[in-house]
């Protein structure tokens, strides 16, 4: 996937596709097991945590 830059200004006056209505009607199972299907979502083991430190910026 390319990657495209955009302004803050046209990123704030964009509209997001996410069906929320869909997103709120779901159980935690049904989001959880969505996220476990999807390979861009994978959930993060303990060790992998770990490794995470906090930005100074």
């Amino acid at each position: 996937m390319a990657i495209k830059k955009i302004s803050g200004a046209s990123a704030r006056g964009r509209r997001g596709s996410t069906d929320w209505k869909r997103v709120k009607s779901m159980t935690d199972d049904e989001i959880k097991k969505s996220a476990m299907i999807d390979s861009d979502a994978k959930e993060l083991r303990h060790d992998e945590l770990a490794r995470f430190r906090r930005s100074t910026r």
